[in-house]
């Protein structure tokens, strides 16, 4: 299983998308209906969870992401791998309001092509595409993670 985690601290501008790298830089950044939509701010509530979280599956073919971009705001997609290429799956963005119900609004954005730019055994970085007219046009990630036990 992996797991990333991004920090805090950084001075994240939620205004421009990140620069496109494969460092390790923690970034997170896509494109909704025009509107950018960034990653790397926040932790969950209790300060533990990071808010950029990638989770694989031990053959590395199901990647499944989750990025907090606002405040109980996220995107979620599943990244797969069929032979040697790569596609983005069940786009979501998701809000849990605070307000007790424990209900969400969801609403759905789509699939895509995935460009994996490096993935090796501490930083999986790329770029992705939606299908046709879906509400994400493009984004791009680069985050470090490790295996857990």
């Amino acid at each position: 299983m992996l797991a990333s985690c991004s920090n805090e601290d950084k001075q994240i501008d939620v205004t421009v998308m990140p620069p496109e790298t494969n460092i390790g830089a923690e970034t997170f950044g896509c494109l909704i209906d025009d509107w950018i939509y960034v990653g790397g701010r926040y932790t969950d509530n209790y300060g533990n969870t990071p808010s950029i979280n990638f989770t694989s599956n031990s053959a590395k073919t199901e990647v499944k992401v989750r990025v907090k971009v606002r405040k109980y705001e996220y995107i979620t997609f599943t990244i797969n791998k069929v032979d040697w290429e790569y596609t983005f799956t069940d786009a979501k963005y998701i809000l849990e309001p605070n307000d007790g119900t424990g209900a969400s609004n969801v609403r759905v954005l789509g699939n895509g092509t995935v460009e994996i730019t490096r993935f090796d055994n501490t930083i999986i970085s790329g770029r992705f595409r939606s299908y046709n007219n879906n509400p994400v046009s493009h984004g791009q990630f680069d985050v470090k993670y490790w295996i857990k036990d």
